[in-house]
Order: C-alpha cells, then sequence, then structure tokens
C-alpha cells in the first residue's frame, strides 16, 4: 500500500500542465512541421489558468477511497459497512479534491505576443507561457504542431 501511495501523487503531478515554448510533446518530435516569420508588435503579461483532466480527479479519487479503508473498520451503519460508506465518500471526496488541486497546480505565468507575420497583410495573436517576454520588435519564428510554439529568431 505504502508503494501505491508513493505512485499515485506521482502520476498526478505528471498530469499538471506547463505551456513552455521548449517543452515539446513525443509526438511532435521528427515531424515535419510548418513555420512562419515574423516580428513581435507587442508582449503582455498573462496568468494561464490550469486545468484539470481525468489524471487529478483519478489519482485523488484513488487516494481518498484508500485512506476511506483506514476509517470505522467492521462495524455496521444501517446495515451497511461504515468501512464501505468511508470509502465510497473518500473516493468521491478524493476525486473533486484532486481535480481541483490539478488545476490550480497548473495555474503559470506567461505572455499575450502579437506578431507582424511576414509576407502576410494579418497579424496573430499567441499566448503561451514563459518566465520572460519575448521583446517588443524581436524577430520570431511560428512553429506549428499539435500545439503552436513562438520562439525568438536570428537569422
Amino acid at each position: 500500500m505504502i508503494k501505491i501511495l508513493i505512485l499515485i501523487p506521482i502520476i498526478f503531478f505528471y498530469g499538471c500542465s506547463n505551456t513552455s515554448p521548449t517543452n515539446v510533446k513525443t509526438s511532435d518530435a521528427q515531424k515535419i512541421t510548418s513555420i512562419e516569420y515574423g516580428i513581435i508588435k507587442n508582449s503582455s503579461p498573462i496568468k494561464i489558468k490550469g486545468e484539470s483532466n481525468w489524471i487529478g480527479a483519478t489519482a485523488g479519487g484513488m487516494i481518498g477511497g484508500l485512506l476511506g479503508t483506514q476509517i470505522c473498520g467492521e462495524e455496521e451503519i444501517i446495515g451497511t459497512k461504515c468501512q464501505d460508506i468511508a470509502v465510497v465518500f473518500g473516493t468521491i471526496g478524493g476525486a473533486a479534491i484532486g481535480s481541483v488541486t490539478q488545476a490550480k497546480l497548473g495555474d503559470h505565468d506567461g505572455f499575450q505576443y502579437i506578431v507582424d507575420l511576414d509576407n502576410n497583410e494579418n497579424d496573430i495573436a499567441l499566448m503561451q507561457g514563459d518566465s520572460e517576454a519575448i521583446k517588443n520588435g524581436q524577430r520570431v519564428v511560428i512553429i506549428y504542431g499539435s500545439e503552436v510554439r513562438i520562439m525568438p529568431f536570428e537569422g
């Protein structure tokens, strides 16, 4: 049981998101993607709110259910073992807490960029997480994959 209690938080934290432009999904590695070039017209700081998914709820539910097995024992309440009731409520409560915690842990800082694209009359807006903004006037490359990334470009 100790191994399970150690493994569940590892899975939980793995599910917290990060939108840094240097983090690339395995599915985007070694694939040809399209790119565009441009210049940063404006960068503004933003707060990126985390989101929860099944990982946080599942990890929280498992922890809550396991903790529920440690409550009450074999004593009965209205014809049902107290421990069974504790497992059900522990699982439901743990799933709710896990989902909210995962979303909160996914909160991070980022920037919204307005980019003047080369060879295009239209500007684009792009938001991504990072600790420092790309400077206004910086030449950038926009990389299109399963997620769009923007990075400084010297060339």
